[in-house]
């Protein structure tokens, strides 16, 4: 891979955190799409970006970033909720990969091409959108993505551990129902917050307290267990089956990888492999930072994605002949 680097400090991209957006649904493919709009306060210049989350997740897990984001891109900020999640709701709609892999597409045809932001099994919905549209990703930004282990045939068994329950397809649902029933929607919340930051108290608490709101509401919402087994289903599979190879068809755009050095859920062998091994990837990673650096460190976030998109186009255009791979390490964030 070409050697590429921004000249500037990611630290110096620090907007206000927390604007909750503007809530505004999208009819898609005659789906209900749950979507929130943050829009820059001064003129946009042509730019577009959507947020697309991870399993188990939602918009709000967006909401730290996406005014800050649009500020800083002077570009408008959209988030969706995938069929099966958030309030996203399509009761006889699959929630696999492969259906909101059609459903991210479809949003993209209306809003046009845009920046595809994706964390986890966002970024591997984001992977292979690029590879089969190309037309609709400008650039695509993976933050700790789910990726196959850089070993073929090897089976990361922590990580498999905790969603092998639901690789069964008629006991998935009833199995993830039974659990959130026992847990109750604060301990599924918190549970859910402990694999995916490295530092829980970085997390804004209103934020949480409108998580948990958010999860005892899901609760009545019957199709939820099966839609959330059938997206884990699916993703492990797709990781075993496909990923790789939609991520070295999908080099039309750059991508940027960012990635939380603790990162418990997915493996950062994973995302060091995809960037030695394919051109068009560049890797950052986050040190102190866990699964979900949106959360955990939204204006280091901010600042790595906006100084590489500001300088991807001289970059892309312009690569080092010769060169390997490189990986940079961000700056931590200043003591709270």
């Amino acid at each position: 891979m070409a050697v590429r680097r921004w000249d500037r400090d990611p630290r110096n991209y620090i907007g206000t955190v927390g604007d909750q957006g503007q809530v505004c649904p999208l009819d898609v493919d005659g789906v209900r799409v749950h979507a929130v709009e943050w829009t820059p306060s001064g003129a946009t210049n042509g730019r577009r970006v959507l947020l697309v989350h991870g399993l188990g997740a939602n918009t709000l897990s967006w909401e730290p970033i996406g005014q800050p984001l649009a500020d800083v891109l002077s570009a408008p900020v959209t988030a969706i909720d995938l069929v099966g999640f958030g309030r996203t709701r399509s009761p006889g709609r699959p929630a696999s990969i492969s259906s909101n892999r059609r459903l991210v597409t479809a949003v993209l045809e209306q809003l046009g091409p845009s920046i595809v932001v994706g964390n986890s099994m966002g970024g591997s919905i984001g992977i292979g959108v690029a590879a089969r549209r190309p037309d609709l990703v400008t650039s695509l930004v993976l933050v700790n993505p789910a990726l196959p282990h850089p070993n073929p045939g090897v089976l990361d068994v922590l990580r498999f551990a905790r969603f092998a329950p639901v690789m069964f397809s008629s006991l998935g649902g009833p199995i993830v129902r039974t659990r959130a029933r026992m847990l109750g929607p604060e301990r599924l919340v918190d549970l859910s917050l402990s694999w995916s930051l490295h530092d829980q108290t970085r997390l804004d608490p209103d934020l949480r307290r409108r998580l948990i709101e958010l999860a005892a509401e899901r609760y009545d919402y019957p199709e939820a267990p099966g839609a959330y087994a059938e997206a884990a289903r699916t993703l492990l599979l797709y990781l075993a089956r496909g990923l790789n190879t939609d991520l070295a068809k999908a080099d039309r755009a750059p991508v940027l990888i960012v990635h939380g050095e603790h990162d418990r859920l997915v493996s950062l062998l994973a995302a060091r492999a995809a960037a030695e091994r394919n051109a068009h990837v560049e890797l950052e990673v986050l040190d102190g930072i866990g699964h979900a650096p949106q959360l955990e460190a939204p204006d280091r976030l901010v600042g790595v994605m906006a100084a590489w998109l500001d300088a991807r186009m001289s970059a892309w255009q312009s690569p080092v002949p010769g060169s390997v791979s490189s990986t940079r390490r961000s700056a931590p964030s200043s003591p709270s």
